[in-house]
């Protein structure tokens, strides 16, 4: 009787451990391919668990540049941002990391780096933020602070720099650029005290101006050149002229 008793018990943990260990199988994260390249390369990847109504739940995103490197990756709680997501520069080189741990929109302990691998802003400064994400919550622009001195960041999709600007005291200061993604710059202006002040240029994604001016305490002045798509001159205006 007691060797019949205990082939049932024994019996009875074995199928508590197989269904213990089927229901785990059920919940296990896995990787799925939302979408690929067009030569078949994976291009975003969600990592999702099955859950209720054969509904599935968001657990991770990862998105690859063409070649397989990692763009991106992304953590979810709740199908909500969560813990640390990381952006990478097509070198592989760490771009951003932030942390959505705390339920902030904007994350913090947010770091960037420069695409060979070096400080992103090597000034001295107080304090750093975040102050845009785009729609899918990648860092847009970030601002380093320095007493009243503060440095702004903008980026393009391709985590190139597209604006950079100082500020003191809340006005614009000295030179901001503005930059295409391919590295081109796309336009550069001086200011004073909140107020275009010296060098105003413009210039083609190709690096041809579009045209080249100069302003004094907000008001155009001097003689302004504007040039064709071929890098002609196609006209001058002389600001100064009554």
């Amino acid at each position: 009787m007691n060797s019949i008793n205990t082939f049932f018990r024994r019996a009875f943990l074995l199928l508590a451990v197989g269904c213990l260990a089927f229901l785990a199988s059920c919940n296990r994260p896995y990787d799925t391919v939302f979408s690929t390249y067009p030569n078949g390369a994976k291009k975003l990847v969600f990592t999702v668990v099955d859950g209720k109504a054969g509904q599935l739940t968001r657990l991770g995103e990862k998105q690859y540049y063409e070649d397989g490197t990692l763009m991106y990756e992304k953590h979810f709680s709740d199908d909500k941002p969560s813990g640390v997501w990381s952006f990478y520069y097509p070198n592989g080189n760490l771009h951003a990391r932030g942390n959505f741990g705390k339920g902030d929109s904007l994350g913090h302990d947010w770091v960037f780096y420069k695409d060979n691998g070096e400080a992103f802003y090597d000034q001295p400064y107080d304090s750093m933020a975040v102050i845009e994400l785009t729609a899918d919550r990648r860092p847009l622009s970030v601002i380093y602070y320095n007493g009243n001195v503060e440095m702004w960041f903008r980026f393009n999709d391709n985590y190139t720099i597209n604006m950079v600007g100082k500020t003191v005291g809340g006005l614009k200061e000295g030179r901001w650029e503005f930059y295409y993604a391919n590295g081109q710059k796309m336009l550069e202006a001086n200011y004073s005290g909140g107020v275009e002040n010296g060098l105003y240029n413009s210039y083609r994604e190709t690096g041809i101006p579009f045209f080249r001016g100069f302003y004094i305490n907000g008001k155009r002045a001097n003689v302004w050149e504007f040039y064709d798509e071929a890098g002609n001159l196609a006209g001058r205006q002389d600001f100064d002229a009554h």
